[in-house]
């Protein structure tokens, strides 16, 4: 446990500063995340140095570069605001396809659709953070992916242990109890609900009424978070692997720790477009 508050603490300090300061410093950040969470999911596939792998790293790094640099100015333009998204995943499956052919009979397709399943599970997904960071207030508003996700785990942890006695999914997760699910929910509320009173100023017009909107959005995200967890143990499960990696001391690798926010925050980002 001392080691896991550690490095949780470690973590924090970084992710901080991350998010502050926004722009080019969040992305290439989020996009180093994001290529430690390919490598670690193409490792349980036994693909992190395949062809198929190898280009699933560029195209990640490609799909981030765009995003950062380029997507503000299509936004300007006109065009949705998930353009790189849709011209990268096309042009990905093509040359994923590509390489199936020509190296045939060597991958099979369960491997080719492998790849692309890692890159928008540990790539697309994860860039919502950036989106959000790049929203109005969302130096603000970022953090909630953080409340739906991590203030969900921290509570569902303390309320599993002191009050948790039913089983939630005795199978993916056996420590999983209905009592903590709840408290995580609940305790996730309450935080985003202060977060809300304390920063109403800041957000206030960036949507809805944010004491109403925040804890709506942390309500359902918060429950979506441990869907998340639980998609990340799934998988753990059909490979028979503890974690993900050995990156964070005491958490297991990126995926171990981001598996949670992998999944709430496109989910954050379409509610915010939705309540303005």
């Amino acid at each position: 446990m001392k080691q896991r508050i550690i490095s949780g603490a470690l973590l924090v300090a970084i992710l901080i500063p991350t998010l502050l300061l926004g722009d080019y410093v969040t992305g290439v950040v989020l996009a180093l995340v994001s290529l430690v969470g390919i490598y670690e999911l193409l490792k349980v596939f036994h693909l992190e140095t395949s062809i198929p792998g190898i280009i699933t790293y560029i195209i990640d790094v490609i799909y981030f570069a765009l995003m950062i640099l380029i997507d503000k100015q299509i936004i300007e333009n006109g065009l949705t605001d998930t353009f790189s998204f849709m011209v990268i995943t096309v042009l990905f499956f093509i040359c994923l396809l590509i390489v199936y052919v020509i190296t045939f009979p060597k991958y099979k397709a369960l491997e080719i659709m492998s790849c692309l399943f890692i890159f928008v599970y540990a790539g697309v997904l994860l860039s919502y953070v950036y989106r959000i960071r790049s929203l109005e207030a969302g130096v603000y508003l970022v953090w909630v992916i953080f409340i739906a996700s991590w203030i969900c785990d921290t509570c569902a942890y303390f309320s599993g242990v002191f009050l948790g006695k039913h089983k939630a999914f005795p199978v993916l997760s056996p420590k999983k109890t209905w009592e903590g699910c709840i408290g995580g929910v609940i305790g996730s509320v309450l935080v985003a609900l202060l977060f809300a009173i304390v920063f109403s100023e800041q957000i206030d017009g960036s949507f809805g009424t944010p004491r109403i909107a925040l804890p709506v959005i942390v309500f359902v995200c918060s429950i979506i978070s441990m869907f998340g967890d639980l998609a990340a143990s799934a998988i753990k499960r059909d490979y028979e692997i503890k974690d993900y990696g050995t990156l964070i001391p005491g958490h297991g690798g990126i995926m171990d720790r981001f598996d949670s926010v992998i999944f709430v925050a496109p989910v954050v980002y379409y509610m915010i477009l939705l309540l303005k």
